[in-house]
């Protein structure tokens, strides 16, 4: 049969780094298996079917929907796993038979989601196409053929221990079932039934398939029909779904304190820009209010430093910006009233690490991952996360490598956001933001991230670089010069 297509897709070959979403607390609020989907970002029209489907899944039925396809999914997983695990004869027999059964559940749940987008719309087309039908159909007529001949096979075999079982036959009435009915009517406390051991031994086993050879081999034949069909295809589908639904159940999370969601416009040129953005991974810390903050990153000041007290909110609005800039790449709604992002190549961070180093060490060890991170980086459109590099060495130093770090950048042409306490950085040609007291927060507990300076200290600069009197103009006037 044609390959049966998946829900997520993404040909971008660049995989994040998993110690990204554990500086940017995001393995606080997503199941590993949902991050291994976040570390693929994707291109533009991957990133639109996603969008519709999350859409999609702002009404309740539609959830639903899903929830029950996967459900059926899961029934299809555990099928298999027991077939895998049976070992005896009869055991096989009737596992295969559920096999099919939750098989045929599976694939029409799946080829009834052709209003849930584009991205189920090829699933469903795929299951339910005239070949997929046919074989379906065929197989249902299968199961029902073996359950019958089990059936037959079953009669008259249940043993008084209530042990043995050749098929679970949840109406049958057992000695001890009748017994314990007759007890009850009495009025004698009976304990609850132990669930039935469907499985027999291999004497056992053996006996009834010689005794019903002719059975067996219609049974065998029945399974032969479908010895091609590979029954993992739909079951592939369940990381793919419970990533959806993990990650609508945050939005809906999100929601009961008050934090918006949005699918972001895609821009055309590299950008981040973005109003009322919050950092969602303080659900974790169970935080009532979340304050938001505003991104705007451009090609014209794609790179800025933050600065501000300890405590001040700098972790959290570098949080914000990456957590939603990595939703935004998956495809997912992102935590913002509005927001217009380009799809990065890449996304990088570089937080401090909890091993114990003496300066120098740390140092060393800080200087090594920026220089990876750049070279990552290179030839790419990459959004960079600093926090705090180069802060556990002497001031002039830390400063010398921060100013370094940054023209990299520069060069690069890369955009990011660098956290810092060297207030020094007023003095660079960067715009610099940073964590101030929000005077509408009675308490003064709260901060928001405002510019501190523009691009270049201030606007006047601009006029400088009008007349060739910046510093770049001055610098090849005195190059060509000859001084």
């Amino acid at each position: 049969m044609i390959k049966a297509p998946r829900l997520l897709n993404s040909s971008n070959k660049v995989l994040l780094p998993n110690t990204l979403f554990s500086d940017l607390q995001i393995d606080k609020i997503l199941s590993s298996q949902s991050i291994a989907v976040l570390q693929h970002p994707c291109e533009s029209s991957e990133i639109m079917r996603r969008n519709e489907l999350f859409l999609l899944l702002d009404k309740s039925e539609n959830v639903a929907h899903v929830e029950n396809t996967l459900s059926a999914l899961c029934a299809t997983e555990r099928a298999l796993y027991l077939l895998n695990d049976a070992k005896i004869p009869l055991d096989i027999y009737y596992r295969q038979a559920e096999l099919f059964e939750t098989y045929l559940t599976s694939c029409d749940a799946l080829a009834l989601m052709c209003d849930l987008g584009a991205l189920f719309t090829d699933v469903a087309d795929y299951y339910s196409s005239e070949k997929s039908r046919n074989l379906l159909f065929e197989m249902k007529e299968s199961a029902h053929k073996i359950r019958s001949l089990l059936f037959e096979m079953n009669a008259g075999l249940l043993s008084f221990a209530d042990k043995n079982w050749l098929t679970p036959d949840y109406d049958a009435v057992s000695e001890i079932d009748s017994i314990s009915a007759c007890a009850k009517s009495l009025g004698f406390a009976v304990p609850a039934k132990k669930a039935q051991n469907t499985k027999i031994n291999l004497s056992l086993s053996d006996a009834v398939c010689q005794l019903y050879s002719d059975k067996v081999a219609q049974i065998e034949d029945e399974i032969a029909k479908y010895a091609d069909v590979n029954f993992y295809k739909p079951v592939a589908h369940i990381p793919e779904i419970k990533f959806f639904l993990e990650i609508q159940g945050l939005i809906q999370r999100a929601t009961k304190f008050g934090v918006p969601h949005t699918i972001a416009k895609i821009a055309n040129a590299p950008q981040y820009v973005a109003k009322e953005l919050y950092d969602v991974s303080l659900l974790a810390k169970n935080r009532e209010t979340i304050i938001p903050n505003d991104a705007d990153f451009t090609e014209k000041e794609p790179f800025c430093f933050l600065l501000g007290a300890n405590g001040g909110g700098k972790t959290t609005y570098l949080r914000a910006l990456g957590v939603n800039l990595i939703f935004f790449l998956a495809g997912c709604p992102v935590f913002a009233k509005e927001a217009e992002i380009y799809p990065f190549d890449i996304v990088l961070s570089h937080f401090p690490r909890d091993e114990r180093f003496d300066n120098t060490g740390r140092l060393d060890e800080e200087r090594k991952r920026t220089e990876e991170m750049l070279n990552v980086a290179q030839n790419k459109v990459a959004f960079l996360f600093f926090n705090e590099t180069f802060s556990g060495t002497d001031d002039k130093r830390g400063f010398d490598l921060l100013t370094d770090t940054a023209s990299k950048i520069q060069e690069g042409r890369h955009f990011g956001l660098y956290v810092t306490h060297f207030h020094e950085v007023m003095s660079l040609d960067y715009p610099v933001l940073s964590a101030e007291v929000d005077l509408s927060d009675a308490n003064k507990r709260t901060f928001r991230i405002v510019r501190s300076k523009g691009s270049s200290s201030s606007y006047a600069v601009d006029i400088l670089k009008k007349y060739g009197l910046d510093k770049n103009s001055l610098e090849a006037r005195r190059c060509d010069n000859g001084n």
